[in-house]
Formats: C-alpha cells, sequence, structure tokens
C-alpha cells in the first residue's frame, strides 16, 4: 500500500516563532482542557517516550479520550517530531514546524504520514483516521494559537518587532 499524507494542517499565530516553538515543546507542562493531558515516561538522549490523551470527536458516537504512546524528539529552534508506538494510528509519524510568519509573528504547519498495513487499514486510514486528524490539529493549534497570543501581549521577553518593519 502507498503511504497515506496526512495534512498539512496550518495556522497563522500573532506571536514571535521562539515562544510558539517553548509552548510546543514544554510536553506534559501547563494546564490543558477536557482531560486532555501528557506524561513524560522516559527521557534520554533528546528523546522522549510520551502518553498523550488527545479529546476526539468521531464522525458518529460521543467525543471520547484517546491514548497514544509517542516517540517524541524535540528538534530546536523550529521542529518536533512524533512516532505513534501505540494507539489507534500506530505508526503515524509527524511533524510540527513553527516557522516565521509573513506579518511578523507565527506560522505552525502539522504533517503526517501513515503506511498502511493492507486494504482495510488504509481504508481505515483514509476514510476515519485521517479526517479526525485534521479536526484535533485545527483544535490543537487553535488553542496553542489563543495561549501564544495572549502569552505574547503580556511577555517582557517575547517583546513584539514594533518597528514596522
Amino acid at each position: 500500500m502507498n503511504r497515506i499524507d496526512v495534512g498539512p494542517v496550518t495556522i497563522d499565530i500573532a506571536a514571535p516563532p521562539a515562544l510558539v516553538f517553548q509552548m510546543l515543546a514544554a510536553i506534559g507542562q501547563g494546564a490543558q482542557k477536557d482531560g486532555e493531558r501528557a506524561e513524560i515516561l522516559e527521557e534520554h538522549d533528546g528523546e522522549l517516550i510520551c502518553d498523550f490523551w488527545t479529546r476526539v470527536s468521531p464522525p458518529v458516537g460521543r467525543d471520547r479520550l484517546v491514548r497514544t504512546r509517542e516517540r517524541v524528539w524535540v528538534r530546536p529552534p523550529d521542529r518536533i517530531d512524533y512516532e505513534h508506538l501505540d494507539g489507534p494510528v500506530q505508526g503515524l509519524q509527524e511533524t510540527i514546524v513553527v516557522g516565521a510568519g509573513a506579518t511578523g509573528g507565527s506560522d505552525l504547519t502539522y504533517t503526517g504520514r501513515y503506511h498502511p498495513r493492507g486494504l482495510p487499514d488504509h481504508l481505515r486510514a483514509t476514510l476515519f483516521a485521517r479526517p479526525i486528524i485534521h479536526r484535533v490539529m485545527r483544535a490543537h493549534f487553535a488553542d496553542v494559537r489563543d495561549k501564544a497570543e495572549a502569552r505574547a501581549r503580556r511577555s517582557r521577553v517575547f517583546v513584539p518587532d514594533r518597528s514596522g518593519q
């Protein structure tokens, strides 16, 4: 089976890239909503093993928290890579990149790659998993945007460039 691409999902954030990256890299820290959370299980040589609980809204049925176990590489200054070790999309590889936005803020981009194991897995990933992942990432990025923009407004470290350039 051919690889399935997930994304890209992109959002503009009116906050400096360094601030946005710092917030994304703070895995397991800070308040989350609706029972979502992350727990670092192992950490060594720049590699983390984490459990993530993410609220998922399937096309039919009730929202629920889904646990995934992921290997995470935080790659300063602008990239975080994930590999799903366990959970409903085991084998999914994901990347989040923080770039400099056109208007002085940031752009945040998610991409994923999945190698299905057979036709049923390919259909499940294409018809169900990919649209759900897009919804989850859009909601996650909107939450990051709101928190990063609020933090940037009160920051003394990440002062916006007011020179107009």
